[in-house]
């Protein structure tokens, strides 16, 4: 089958498809061709000047809610990690102090005033249990408090 270079409308086949791949070119990288023909061939985006707009509006309450989300639980794990490292701080000097009274306030002195320290001793061994209390989130699904856990072998 051969390809006549026959016209048609002014236009030869080649011109036309040559046009043709500019366009889509044009179309895949997202640049505007400045063809009248092919802007009203596109019907399906001749008149979006408002959707961006809308479709922002539409999507920001739902990232801004992650946003906070996200935050409220990073402050968790920061405050669970504080919590441990306070429970590990107690229970070390409860070992080597043997002083109840020093290893609290080695865990206050950790994890900040607010945290309550339960101290348990046995046979060659010292359990702490520090509580520390996270803000609470308003759509409560983050717990209100943490804990760390910690035991030290008295020797």
């Amino acid at each position: 089958m051969a390809v006549s270079m026959s016209t048609h409308g002014g236009w030869s086949l080649i011109t036309r498809v040559r046009g043709l791949c500019k366009r889509f070119c044009a179309f895949v990288t997202g640049r505007r061709h400045r063809c009248a023909e092919w802007s009203r061939s596109r019907w399906w985006a001749h008149n979006d000047e408002g959707a961006v707009t809308a479709e922002f509006a539409v999507v920001l309450p739902a990232v801004m809610a992650m946003a906070v989300l996200l935050m409220m639980l990073a402050r968790a794990v920061t405050v669970e990690m504080n919590c441990q490292d306070a429970a590990s701080a107690a229970a070390r000097v409860a070992v080597v102090s043997s002083s109840d009274t020093e290893a609290r306030l080695a865990a206050h002195d950790a994890a900040g005033g607010d945290a309550s320290v339960s101290i348990s001793r046995g046979f060659k061994q010292v359990k702490v249990t520090v509580s520390c209390r996270v803000v609470p989130d308003p759509m409560h699904v983050l717990p209100m408090a943490v804990v760390g856990k910690a035991t030290g072998v008295i020797q």
